[in-house]
């Protein structure tokens, strides 16, 4: 298992006093390719990372992040890029993968082949170049989230990112202050650490071994005190905060994320997830209205979040605070927007519960059997075959539901 959100110079053969400026400059454009990135500028990011790649003809960074984009896109238009799920694990029961096209694979792939092609000739040069080894390890960890949600090629996966998280930890040895290079060592000792157990007795077998704590600590001084990968290490730990159930962490991180990038739809809609969470479920119902405002104007790129996932959200506030019809009218209207097979799923149960809470127990059954015979999300249709047994809000499984209520 490795999370989505893995992140994100050589010295150039000048006399010491002309070093300075050009690496200023690639910090720069690094800089500016982050905001168009994150704020889901896609096409912008391509074009200007292309422009770095040209500039710059030795360095990895403008290859790689190429790769990152074309990655970014995929995972978005897919439904890769949001973190209400991981409190119980549907981020890795659901069914779906990004359906790369082939144009977008070969060009994830030949941009990585030449970062490594990059990376490991200013390694020929210097062994020790530790931004060398930062790249080389980020486009193998990289490359290993591609292997297992697009490809699913878990043992090939699993080797991809041990490498990478072996290159960085040497970049930590060598380099302790260089932050950047903590996080994808984090992200896989958690990820590893909080596997269910038969896969970590299986991991542990290929001597693969995590630590909740460390990898925590891990991604948090990335997310704090890095540079290349701060904006992707802040959004890994807005995720790890919400599987672990430190909901006021993240929702601290996710606003900030939503004041440095306020085109990118997920950020918000994460936002609003997390306030229902919190039970604070008018600031999640006003907050999800208020993307819709934005959708239908045309606000930044408000236009990728995926059909139906904002009345999800919308109809998850309604319904929590016991809003049942006009939460069941949001769920119907999401549905009709023509929703992927998880976002459907999502939608169906929610208005099954919103039936059951009005005591439309006949309709409530239809929509949970959908859920059950969809098969795009295991852990929903688990819970969806317990409400055909008894009824919601009486019968909510563990875990279907805000843990707390506002006051």
């Amino acid at each position: 298992m490795v999370f989505r959100a893995v992140f994100l110079f050589a010295a150039t053969l000048a006399a010491p006093a002309a070093a300075a400026e050009p690496a200023e400059e690639l910090a720069a454009a690094e800089t500016a390719g982050s905001q168009l990135l994150f704020d889901y500028d896609f096409d912008e990011a391509l074009e200007h990372y292309a422009r770095v790649s040209e500039r710059y003809p030795e360095h990895p960074t403008g290859p790689y992040n190429l790769a990152t984009t074309i990655w970014t896109r995929l995972a978005q238009r897919s439904n890769g890029m949001r973190g209400s799920s991981l409190r119980n694990d549907r981020f890795f029961s659901q069914q779906g993968r990004p359906d790369a096209t082939p144009e977008e694979e070969a060009a994830f792939r030949g941009h990585l082949e030449e970062a490594y092609r990059r990376g490991r000739a200013l390694l020929e040069r210097d062994p020790g170049d530790v931004e060398a080894l930062y790249y080389l390890g980020a486009s193998e960890a990289l490359e290993s989230g591609w292997s297992v949600i697009v490809d699913g090629a878990w043992f090939r996966a699993a080797r991809q990112i041990r490498r990478g998280v072996g290159r960085h930890r040497r970049v930590q040895e060598l380099d302790p202050g260089f932050r950047d290079a903590y996080a994808v060592p984090g992200a896989y000792d958690y990820g590893i650490e909080t596997l269910p157990r038969p896969l970590r007795w299986l991991a542990f077998l290929f001597g693969m071994r995590g630590d909740r704590e460390a990898g925590l600590e891990a991604v948090r001084i990335t997310a704090d005190e890095g540079r290349r990968a701060r904006w992707g290490a802040l959004w890994t730990w807005a995720l790890l905060m919400q599987r672990e159930e430190r909901e006021d962490e993240a929702l601290a991180a996710i606003r900030r994320l939503n004041t440095r990038f306020p085109k990118n739809p997920d950020f918000v809609l994460d936002e609003v997830s997390i306030l229902t969470a919190l039970g604070d479920f008018e600031a999640a119902r006003e907050l999800a209205e208020r993307v819709l405002e934005r959708r239908g104007a045309g606000f930044g790129n408000y236009r990728l979040a995926l059909p139906g996932l904002v009345e999800a959200r919308l109809g998850e506030a309604l319904l929590f605070a016991e809003r049942w019809e006009e939460a069941e009218a949001v769920f119907s209207r999401g549905l009709a927007a023509g929703p992927n097979p998880e976002v459907r799923a999502i939608l169906h149960f929610r208005r099954g519960n919103a039936r059951d809470g009005a005591g439309k127990r006949g309709t409530a059954l239809t929509d949970y059997g959908r859920v059950v015979r969809g098969d795009a999300d295991q852990v929903l249709g688990e819970w969806a075959e317990e409400l055909r047994r008894a009824p919601w809000p009486e019968a909510a499984p563990e875990g279907s539901r805000p843990a707390r209520r506002a006051e």
